[in-house]
Formats: C-alpha cells, structure tokens, sequence
C-alpha cells in the first residue's frame, strides 16, 4: 500500500531549538545523523531543556553548514550566532535565555537523562541522543490537514509538531498514521522503518516560533478530537538514503 511521498526532511541539531530542513539525508540506526545530539541542561536541576517548559528555546535555531561530522551552530535571532564547540557557548546561551544552563552533546556521559516535561513530570531520554521516545518521527500532511479541519482557524503547521518526515499524502484528509501503527515502511529504495506507537503531542505545539503565534488550542483540539496523539514515532530496521520525493510504501 502507497502511503504517499517524502514532503519534507527534517533535522534538530540541538532539542527544542528549531532546526533545519533537508533535501536528502542518509537515516542510520539512530534516525538522521546529528538530529538531537546536542541539548541544553539546566545547571541547577540537571534536567535537560524542552520547549514544552522553556518556549524561549523556539526562538533559537541550530543547524549543521558543514555537515553533522562538525559542530553545530546556533543562531541566537540577533544576527549573532554562536557554535556548539566554542568555550564560551553555555555562556552565551545562559545570557540569551536568561537561565544558568550547560550545553551537552554527543560525548555526554552523564547518567542523569531526564527531560523536563511538566512540572511533576519527567522521562529519560535514551543513551546516543537527545531524542524523547523514538528516534524517528514520521508525519503525514492527511493527518494535518485532518486535525486543521476540526478547527478551521488554527495553523496546524508541521512546524509546530517537529516531524523528521513529513509525507505528502495528496489530498487525503484523515488520520492515515491510525492504521500505520506496527507496520513496517519502506522509504526509498532501502530504508525500512518500523512505525511502532502513536506520537504523544505535548505542549510544545501551542508555542510561538518564527510568524507562528502562540495558540493552546492547537493541543487542546489534538486531545479532544484526536486522543492527543498526532503522527507516529518510528524505529529504523534498515538504513539508507532518503530524499525528498521518494515514495513511502507498506510492505509489512
């Protein structure tokens, strides 16, 4: 079964920071290399950043202009920006968002993973990367436009929900990830990734970014109308290379 074609490609150098679209990438085991290696960590409490807490994280962007192999840079929306691997990059960012943090990346070896979430709530992110429950996050534009139709004056962007794959489904309008859950996808030519639970939509959707503004009702529809899952997470069987256009098949 045709589930449509690869729409758009996304990376996220550094968690809850905004990131970078792609034409092609090569997927690995941990999903697309660099998605997530950095995050930032709160220096008194030692749980890492989201901007499910800290929105003001959506007004960065962190992107890779050498490739995933260098570091990443962060462009702090003044016209400054700073690089993962400068001395006085924490700094930087402390000043910037106006909270004592540490900037951990991919040779992080602190046992403590937490990710803040809610205020009683938090979760570990797994060893390797900074991702939250899967390391590929796979979206249809059915499923948006599916939820855009519960409530017509909302943007239901698919920046607000942070997808490393977004596949163009033509003019469907319905919530075609329901029936993916458990199957395996063929992606291109060689990537098989298996969709395996529903993605759990927090309150990093209602954040502003960019001309997006802030909107509570973006989550508040998702969880009425949709069980608050919007999307799937993935786990990847077989790596490859993707690219933009290749078409997104059911084979298991």
């Amino acid at each position: 079964m045709t589930v449509g074609t690869i729409a758009a490609l996304w990376r996220y150098p550094v968690k809850s920071l905004r990131g970078e679209r792609l034409g092609q990438v090569e997927i690995g085991a941990l999903g697309i290399p660099g998605d997530r290696a950095f995050a930032l960590r709160d220096a008194r409490d030692g749980r890492i950043l989201s901007a499910k807490r800290t929105a003001a994280l959506l007004a960065l962007r962190a992107g890779y202009p050498d490739g995933p192999a260098r570091p990443a840079v962060v462009d702090l929306g003044d016209g400054r920006v700073v690089r993962t691997d400068a001395a006085d990059a924490a700094r930087t960012l402390s000043a910037v968002l106006g909270r004592d943090v540490r900037l951990c990346g991919p040779g992080d070896a602190s046992p403590d993973r937490r990710v803040e979430w809610d205020e009683e709530l938090t979760f570990d992110s797994p060893p390797g990367a900074f991702f939250d429950l899967a390391p590929l996050h796979v979206l249809t534009t059915a499923s948006l436009a599916a939820i855009g139709a519960e409530r017509p004056d909302g943007r239901f962007d698919a920046r607000r929900f942070r997808p490393n794959v977004l596949i163009d489904c033509g003019g469907r309008r319905e919530f075609v990830e329901d029936a993916l859950e458990g199957k395996l996808l063929a992606i291109g030519g060689t990537v098989r990734v298996r969709a395996f639970m529903p993605t759990i939509r927090c309150a990093l959707t209602t954040r502003a970014q960019e001309e997006l503004p802030a909107d509570p009702a973006i989550l508040r529809t998702v969880v009425e109308r949709h069980g608050g899952n919007l999307g799937l997470y993935a786990a990847v069987e077989a790596p490859g290379a993707v690219r933009l256009g290749d078409p997104v098949v059911v084979v298991d």
